[in-house]
């Protein structure tokens, strides 16, 4: 069994610290959504909001910092598309988290009602998707520690992204199915299919990360 090269596991380091902030997002996220219908919140959930859309901004500077590492030690480094097409793969889940944000914004903004149901259903895709991402963070820190074990997270990973496709599919069939105005179906619809969205990109990422399990298996 091989081990991580020194450049391998300081490209791991970043894209992990990325995926911590990815997931402090996400909870904020769940966190305005828990509380979506309850107007004296506005306050507290624009405050989360911001907060969220803060740290999608330091991850910029992680993003500089890895595609400068990256581009420093091009010539050495093994398997370099593999960990280009991570690197460009975690910066688009932020991204979408990002546009999740902006979406929520102004949802409040407006005070569009949420049905119940419809709001249950983006809970349970954003706590699944929570799951999904610390799983990732698992995967990449096996990759350096224990390579034999990650193919394990590489299943629970496929299952996740499994049971959020299928809470998706309930869940666009909720707001298709509601009486809100055209305006707020199309916004849910929009924060569902990013939520869905990230979840295929999280599970694309197992299949660069398998490339990489292979050379050291």
């Amino acid at each position: 069994m091989s081990s991580v090269s020194i450049a391998d596991a300081k490209l791991i380091a970043i894209l992990r610290k990325e995926l911590t902030l990815a997931q402090a997002i996400l909870n904020d996220i769940a966190r305005v959504l828990k509380t979506i219908e309850d107007d004296t919140q506005r306050e507290e959930q624009k405050k989360l909001l911001e907060n969220a859309q803060r740290m999608k901004n330091e991850t910029k500077d992680l993003q500089t910092e890895y595609l400068s590492y990256l581009s420093k030690i091009s010539r050495m480094l093994e398997h370099k598309e593999e960990w280009v097409r991570i690197g460009s793969r975690i910066m688009a889940i932020i991204d979408r988290l990002s546009g999740i944000t902006n979406r929520l914004s102004f949802l409040i903004q407006r005070n569009w009602v949420v049905p119940a149901n419809i709001k249950d259903g983006l809970i349970n895709m954003s706590e699944e998707l929570g799951r999904m991402l610390q799983t990732m963070d698992e995967l990449l820190n096996k990759l350096q520690s224990n390579p034999a074990q990650a193919l394990d997270s590489i299943k629970q990973i496929s299952e996740l992204e499994n049971k959020i496709d299928s809470i998706y599919r309930s869940t666009i069939f909720s707001i298709l199915d509601s009486n809100v105005s055209s305006s707020t179906s199309l916004l849910l619809l929009s924060v569902a299919e990013m939520l869905e969205d990230i979840s295929d990109t999280v599970y694309d990422l197992t299949t660069n990360v398998y490339i990489l399990l292979f050379y050291l298996l």
